[in-house]
């Protein structure tokens, strides 16, 4: 029922964006669709062939938005009904229909806690959460496992306050009052369809004409991150929302704007303090804005210290300290090119902001005041563990800045080639596919592997995953990735025409042979088994962590071994080095050898085994426990 729901909100958004020519012909095309649909599922039921029908059913869905805004983006003018507000109205008819698909799971994350705080304010008119913690039966997150998040403030008389600030669940209240849990991410759906209105309005602004704004339109507002950020009780939307409308006002000059947006901006998330201060520095040319500065920045400290008895709530001034330079490298290559939590390939559109930078001194002002702005935030935030695993969906930290980099990805669009456009929109339409059918897989436990690594690893059991750059674990792919990306945006910026082509163009043919080396590659054995990865064959054993484990991404992971359990994985003949922990002497036999590996106490050390030849090896253990983390050949 929630697929086909959101089917029909699919097909409503063509009578808002649609007319005439343009709509008639999109109903053939979208009718076209539905038939071929209805004769595969004809098809592959006597053939007995596996299809995960509600995937089919949500990827028709998808496609079927793609289709219209299709449309919308190629059509005559006169065939368009193109404004801002139709354009929101269209995106928000989109996030409420999404919404039942967000809920097949119970919500995770944060998000239940934003729910208890909000059930709190409802009933106990209060902050405290100890009502909540012992009557979780009646809640609405249908969560009854909940514990208050380690390092959550107690106080004087043991009240259980949350760490997460409470003006998000302040806004939930008339939602949830009207709908429960459904009625609170809703409110979220809300602030989406505002949070796409303003941008288009930005776009406006800063001079973007109406035909780039159609074309990006969907790839931001429909696309991820938004498209899942807006279903979901996080306050990284409404964030983006009050940010762009910040500056917006800043630029114009509009203090009624700009006052109670960046105020509201601060009180969602006080790490966004961060960009306030940025942007505050600009404003000021009186002291009545000094004033305003004042209170923006003082109250949301006031009441952090009221609530919670530190202005800084859960954080140290330490974390203020910018990382190490190897940290700070990490973090903004992992920003771009992660394959589970970097824009490449979780929102590749927003890959041209990148390229925008390069070209700092042409591009719009409102991009280089928002971006500005953003600084002091990324230097704070890049080097943190949590920026390549933190239990949410992938590019949480940057969804505020999600309008600010769309505007210097409008700016680059003329200059984009056609093959560009189509792999950015092909890879767009599976990114949403695929995260409202499995919402539950947006939670990454930061392993290193993306979904489609994963997913390849598992139906051919050798290590796909390695081809795809990781920054969690580094690999030689980021390396890689690394050097392109530098070469790239070196090239680019000495690329100033505005064509239609680029040095950055993918024909595709390239594309096709490179996908072609990438499969033959994919199937030999790897140099370095991760024991955790998808493509071994656990039988017996477990994970460690534990996926749900608190800060999973501080641990080193691995499979645990007892007497009997194994795993098999394809590997390289030879020599190699072989990181294991164990509490108590174990044995181990790989392929006819066995070893006999001494305790490591509470550290892991490197034992040297020998691969017999190239293939699938079985790894077992015979005796005592131990805990496997990788194996690099020599």
């Amino acid at each position: 029922m929630s697929a086909a729901l959101f089917v029909a909100a699919a097909i409503a958004n063509s009578f808002l964006m649609l007319r005439g020519r343009a709509l008639r012909r999109y109903f053939a095309v979208a009718m076209g669709g539905v038939l071929v649909f209805a004769f595969l599922a004809l098809v592959v039921r006597p053939l007995q062939i596996e299809v995960d029908s509600y995937l089919a059913l949500v990827t028709l869905g998808v496609l079927i938005v793609a289709a219209c805004w299709a449309f919308v983006a190629l059509s005559p003018a006169e065939d368009v009904r193109w404004s801002a507000t139709r354009a929101a109205l269209a995106a928000g008819v989109l996030y409420l229909a999404i919404i039942p698909l967000m809920l097949r799971t119970p919500i995770d994350g944060d998000e239940p806690y934003y729910v208890l705080i909000t059930e709190s304010m409802v009933r106990d008119h209060d902050l405290d959460l100890a009502n909540q913690y012992r009557d979780l039966a009646h809640s609405a997150t249908g969560r009854t496992d909940l514990r208050p998040q380690l390092g959550d403030p107690v106080g004087p008389h043991q009240e259980l306050y949350s760490r997460h600030e409470p003006f998000l669940p302040l806004l939930l209240i008339p939602g949830y009052l009207l709908g429960g849990l459904g009625g609170a991410i809703a409110t979220i759906a809300i602030f989406g369809a505002l949070l796409a209105r303003s941008t288009v309005r930005f776009f406006e602004d800063e001079g973007i004409d109406d035909a780039t704004a159609r074309a990006l339109f969907p790839l931001i507002a429909l696309g991820p991150p938004i498209v899942f950020y807006s279903a979901r009780i996080w306050p990284e939307v409404p964030a983006a929302f009050f940010l762009v409308e910040a500056v917006r006002g800043l630029r114009q000059r509009r203090a009624a704007r700009w006052v109670p947006s960046l105020f509201a901006l601060v009180l969602l998330k006080l790490r966004f303090l961060l960009i306030a201060i940025a942007l505050l520095a600009r404003a000021l040319r009186s002291r009545t804005h000094a004033v305003i500065a004042a209170a923006i920045i003082g109250i949301p400290l006031l009441l952090a210290l009221l609530i919670s008895g530190s202005a800084t709530n859960v954080h140290a001034l330490r974390e203020l300290i910018p990382g190490t330079p190897s940290t700070m490298v990490r973090g903004l290559f992992g920003l771009m090119l992660d394959g589970t939590a970097g824009i490449l390939f979780q929102a590749p559109v927003y890959v041209l902001s990148l390229f925008a930078l390069v070209h700092w001194r042409s591009m719009p002002a409102g991009f280089r005041y928002g971006m500005s702005a953003a600084l002091l935030y990324l230097i704070y935030l890049v080097p943190r563990s949590e920026w390549h695993g933190g239990w949410s969906p992938p590019l949480r930290y940057i969804v505020v800045l999600m309008p600010i980099l769309a505007l210097g990805c409008a700016a680059m669009w003329q200059r984009v080639s056609a093959s560009t456009i189509a792999v950015i929109a092909a890879w767009t339409i599976v990114l949403v596919a695929h995260g409202l059918t499995y919402p539950w897989r947006l939670f990454h436990i930061a392993n290193g592997e993306n979904f489609v690594g994963e997913t390849l690893s598992t139906i051919w059991h050798s290590d796909f995953s390695r081809l795809f750059p990781s920054f969690i674990r580094v690999n030689f792919a980021a390396y890689v990735a690394s050097a392109s990306l530098i070469a790239a945006l070196g090239v680019w910026a000495g690329f100033s025409r505005p064509a239609k082509a680029g040095p950055h163009t993918i024909a595709p043919l390239g594309m096709t042979l490179l996908l072609a080396l990438a499969f033959i590659f994919g199937r030999r054995p790897a140099a370095r088994i991760e024991f955790e990865d998808a493509h071994l064959i656990h039988r017996g054993g477990e994970l460690y962590p534990q996926e749900f484990q608190v800060q999973r991404f501080m641990f080193r992971g691995g499979w645990i071994l007892h007497a009997g359990d194994s795993v098999s994985v394809l590997a390289l003949g030879g020599p190699s080095r072989l990181q294991y922990g164990a509490a108590q002497p174990a044995i181990l036999q790989i392929g006819t050898q066995a070893y006999a590996l001494p305790s490591t106490g509470n550290r892991t050390e490197t034992a040297r085994v020998v691969i017999a030849r190239n293939g699938r090896t079985e790894i077992r253990c015979l005796s005592g426990t131990i805990f496997l983390d990788r194996m690099d050949h020599e």
